[in-house]
């Protein structure tokens, strides 16, 4: 894939959500069925792609706790981002409208950069250094996650420019993280294939807590509406033909 075409992939999902957010208001239902949909997404890529991959890096015991730390992680980033990235706010319009949540944009931040690190492959062919599965997994996942972020910075009495100002932010942390990544291997970081290793199951384990959560969520009284089904169908039959 074209550094170009990677970079783009996942800045344009979330500046044309939030722009497209930024202007109409999104139905709520419509919100849950596409959060379902990429949750299933990515719970599936994470089994069938990811998985097997992280334990081809190294070994099995030192992958799975690994995985294990990337989900507590997240736990830990849930406190103070209040579980935006599952697609949710838990706050009040009074409480958004004369102080922007710092914690919220701060874990969100943090999320996506930890998220943009295992993007980067090792590879002698720059356009081959990407992980394309990855990326269409994070670009799929951010656009829900765009939609709530915007709708709490509508909330915020506050300029378009700042809300611009984050919503790019927002969308270039994770290739912050692939570029983070790419800087260390080029520069000769030592035992980078460990590093490597570590970063990988991390997300592995950020992305099942994600997706799982999402999953529990979206469902009203433990029940699934036909719909959501259909729509979590979709986002595990995509995961498969991609991966």
């Amino acid at each position: 894939m074209n550094p170009i075409i990677s970079i783009s992939a996942l800045i344009a999902p979330i500046l044309l959500a939030g722009g497209l957010t930024l202007k109409i208001k999104i139905n709520q239902v419509n919100l849950r069925l596409l959060l379902a949909f990429s949750a299933a997404y990515l719970f599936t890529l994470s089994i069938i792609h990811l998985l097997p991959s992280a334990f081809q890096l190294g070994s099995t015991k030192q992958i799975g706790i690994f995985i294990v730390f990337g989900f507590c992680l997240q736990l830990l980033i849930d406190t103070f981002s209040t579980g935006i990235e599952h697609g949710h706010i838990h706050l009040h319009s009074s409480e958004c409208k004369n102080k922007l949540p710092r914690g919220i944009i701060v874990g969100l931040l943090l999320h996506s950069f930890l998220e943009g690190l295992p993007i980067y492959i090792p590879s002698s062919n720059l356009i081959n250094s990407f992980n394309q599965q990855l990326i269409l997994g994070l670009a799929l996942h951010n656009i829900p996650i765009t939609i709530a972020f915007t709708a709490l910075l509508k909330e915020h009495e506050s300029s378009n420019s700042k809300k611009w100002t984050l919503l790019f932010l927002f969308s270039i942390m994770a290739p912050l993280g692939y570029l983070s990544s790419y800087l260390l291997q080029t520069y000769g970081l030592k035992n980078y294939q460990l590093y490597s290793q570590i970063a990988f199951a991390m997300v592995i384990g950020i992305f099942l807590h994600i997706s799982t959560a999402i999953l529990f969520e979206t469902s009203e009284h433990h029940k699934y509406n036909k719909t959501k089904v259909l729509m979590m169908a979709c986002g595990i039959v995509l995961a498969y033909l991609i991966s």
